[in-house]
């Protein structure tokens, strides 16, 4: 197993049996297109026996080297949503280039072997064009277990940990901590995550709302750090708002909260509702209403056994279900199909 992914060592190394080829972040985005060819050709020098490819500017020059070999193209996001949502692209153009990728990409993924969607929205734009889909959910591990027992909790610690932006529903969650200070209740909130400068705007405007002493960034993080912020913590916040591929993503930290048994305050979207399914393990709340988030939020510091109830569920389903050992079985049966009956030549697509 060869991963080609970005990475600070300047020659590859081996990790836990995979070699690793660290590539040099672009200095912009105009690089990084640019070097498409260069990455493919690295991996066709590799020598594979099947590409299983994760980056939508990839997947065609990766094809066009691919030959008779398999090509799996794996979907973690609905690109088509997410491309309305970019902001290096100008909005004007954003249905142009929307509009774009659908052709491009109706065109590629004949060329695939197979599919891997990230949820089951992200698969229902595929399942008409490719006979090969399988939903292979972006979910945690549970070896090692990342719950710590002996993490001490207060019982009103929100945490927040991973991409930060306009539609993660931070804007609404700072009004939410304003409306819970005027009930007399001081929640703070751990924020982790990029970007830097949006964490920065997010604590002007705490200071703005009389909520900054509350609030506190504590930058990107490591794994092992980010777990032990939310093991520390009490809360898990996802209060996504409700437009582009928010409406089908499956949000990682909802299931990293769940795995160390925090309950979660998370928006009413289909993707969050597939993964709570009946767990129990939180509120889901209107993310557009800080009113429905500081209700939530106060629910859960004023019934303590409650909120330790639903964040044992949501753990449980994680160890039953949600988690990345179950799914990684479900992988490994795409990757013999596809080795077995081998994707037709992209030549010939």
């Amino acid at each position: 197993m060869h991963l080609i992914a970005r990475g600070e060592d300047p020659h590859p190394f081996t990790r836990k049996g995979v070699i690793v080829h660290p590539l040099p972040q672009p200095p912009n985005r105009a690089a990084r297109m640019l070097e498409r060819g260069k990455i493919a050709e690295l991996a066709s020098a590799l020598n594979p026996a099947l590409f299983h490819v994760h980056e939508p500017e990839l997947l065609g020059p990766v094809l066009a080297r691919a030959g008779s070999r398999p090509v799996i193209w794996d979907v973690h996001e609905s690109y088509m949503d997410v491309l309305l949502d970019r902001p290096w692209i100008p909005r004007t153009f954003r249905p142009l280039v929307r509009g774009a990728w659908d052709r491009q990409e109706r065109i590629l993924i004949r060329g695939c072997a197979g599919i891997a969607a990230a949820t089951d929205g992200v698969a229902a734009r595929y399942r008409s064009l490719h006979p090969e889909v399988v939903v292979i959910a972006n979910v945690p591990s549970i070896h090692p277990d990342p719950f710590d027992p002996s993490a001490s909790r207060d019982g009103r610690t929100c945490v927040f940990t991973g991409v930060l932006g306009d539609n993660r529903g931070l804007h609404e969650t700072l009004t939410a901590l304003r409306i819970l200070k005027g009930r007399g209740l001081d929640v703070p909130l751990e924020l982790a995550g990029g970007s830097r400068n949006y964490a920065e705007s997010l604590l002007r405007e705490a200071c703005v709302m009389g909520i900054r002493d509350q609030v506190k960034y504590l930058g990107i993080l490591k794994k092992e750090e980010t777990i032990a912020v939310q093991n520390s913590s009490s809360i898990g916040l996802v209060p996504h708002l409700p437009y582009g591929n928010n409406l089908l993503a499956w949000p990682v930290k909802m299931l990293e909260f769940m795995s160390v048994g925090l309950p979660l305050v998370y928006s009413d979207l289909p993707g969050h509702a597939e993964i709570v399914a009946d767990s129990g393990a939180g509120i889901a709340v209107d993310a557009t209403k800080p009113e429905s988030i500081a209700d939530a939020i106060e629910f859960l510091i004023e019934n303590p056994d409650t909120a330790r109830q639903m964040g044992l569920s949501g753990r449980r389903a994680v160890q039953q279900r949600l988690n990345w050992e179950v799914e990684s079985r479900k992988l490994i049966r795409l990757y013999e199909r596809c080795l077995t009956h081998h994707a037709p030549s992209f030549a010939n697509a």
